[in-house]
């Protein structure tokens, strides 16, 4: 399977203009993750932005976004995205696909383990006037705390 991320918005479906813009916002702010560019990752985001990773409180505005990202990239120096399908619908951009790294760093408060993660994963993204204004990310974390060691 091909990872979605690095084509173009109107190779993706029968996007309008808005769509594919919105996309391409949503497609920057994941390539941010995929390349570890948390500057990158600020640009296209509001500046009142609610980032929700469901396994931890919400992160809020700018600030917040940047603790959080620094929190995974520094827990996972190898973190990548792959994603299989992009769902659009106006403002709302849906990927879905997988997040895999090594926890090399502490993880919010757990420790490093040295080990492998691979697991499925949702965004929901709205965009509003250019910007991403709220994420909300859903993933396997069950699956994430056994195969790194944290659970059995």
């Amino acid at each position: 399977m091909e990872n979605l991320l690095y084509k173009k918005p109107s190779e993706l479906g029968d996007f309008t203009k808005e769509e594919q813009e919105n996309l391409r916002i949503v497609m920057e702010e994941l390539k941010a993750w995929d390349t570890h560019d948390i500057e990158r990752l600020l640009v296209v985001a509001h500046p009142d932005i609610i980032y929700h990773d469901i396994t931890l409180p919400p992160a809020k505005g700018h600030d917040g976004l940047r603790k959080f990202a620094e929190g995974w990239l520094t827990a996972s120096s190898d973190f990548s995205v792959f994603i299989e399908k992009f769902i659009v619908k106006g403002n709302y951009v849906v990927n879905v696909g997988r997040i895999s790294g090594t926890i090399t760093g502490e993880y919010f408060g757990l420790p490093a383990t040295k080990k492998p993660f691979d697991c499925m994963y949702c965004q929901v993204a709205v965009v509003e006037n250019g910007k991403i204004k709220y994420i909300r990310d859903h993933w396997d974390s069950n699956t994430m705390n056994q195969q790194v060691g944290w659970t059995k």
